[in-house]
């Protein structure tokens, strides 16, 4: 069984950038996405949302094989702070993907000492390319 890499935001974005073939997947609520913010040259793909909040792992790999996901590709998700993607990563492994990676830190990172997010760590964080709409 292939193992689930987590990467730091900026070791992801390099990798994107070396590997022109990899793709960032965001598994955050469609809220979230939109209201929160979302990284540039993504593909939106909610392992959980509305209205029930429960994962539809056959759904959630249907979509990324719409994509074009291919067993090989290498897949990096993002969720808020990087336990979603953990979960979704073991279902696309699951499922036979073989280049899968999250990042650790999600996009608005973990809590600080005021129960905030975004001041530690994370996408935003670490200044790597979003936009909010």
């Amino acid at each position: 069984m292939n193992k689930l890499v987590q990467y730091l935001p900026k070791v992801a974005l390099k990798r994107l950038i070396v590997n022109k073939d990899a793709v960032l997947i965001d598994v955050r609520s469609e809220a979230e996405n939109k209201f929160v913010g979302r990284p540039l040259n993504h593909i939106f793909v909610p392992w959980v949302d509305s209205p029930d909040w429960e994962p539809s792992p056959n759904e959630f790999i249907a979509s990324i094989k719409r994509f074009g996901c291919k067993l090989d590709t290498e897949i990096i998700l993002i969720c808020r702070s990087g336990c979603r993607s953990v979960d979704a990563g073991y279902c696309l492994i699951n499922q036979g993907f073989t280049n899968v990676a999250h990042i650790m830190s999600g996009f608005e990172g973990d809590l600080d000492e005021n129960s905030q997010r975004g001041n530690i760590n994370g996408w935003r964080y670490d200044g790597m390319p979003w936009e909010q709409c």
